[in-house]
């Protein structure tokens, strides 16, 4: 009867060592799977940063030459406005002065 005894108890610290084993194991688990969470999230937050410097860098580029072609544009029309600008004065002016020849 001692010997059963002594086999029950042997074999509830057996499941009670599994338990603790199983409960261990799953501890590692889960905070293995934690830390594999953390630096996937992360990568991800690294990989979006450098993806959103690379957007930003190519906005500031295209801003740029839009900006240049701009300039350039209104360099354009100003020289145009002033050639019309120069144009015209030089009309009034020779009006003006037929009008003065022509009343002497």
């Amino acid at each position: 009867m001692q010997e059963i005894m002594q086999k029950i108890v042997d074999a509830e610290q057996q499941a009670l060592s599994m338990r603790s084993d199983a409960q261990q194991a799953s501890k590692n688990a889960q905070a293995e799977a934690l830390r594999q969470g953390k630096e996937l999230i992360e990568r991800a937050r690294h990989e979006a940063a450098e993806e959103a410097r690379k957007v930003v860098a190519a906005a500031e580029a295209q801003a740029a030459a839009l900006q240049k072609e701009a300039a350039a544009k209104a360099q354009e029309k100003a020289a145009l406005l002033k050639e019309q600008g120069q144009k015209k004065a030089q009309a009034a002016a020779r009006f003006v002065m037929e009008r003065i020849v022509d009343s002497v």
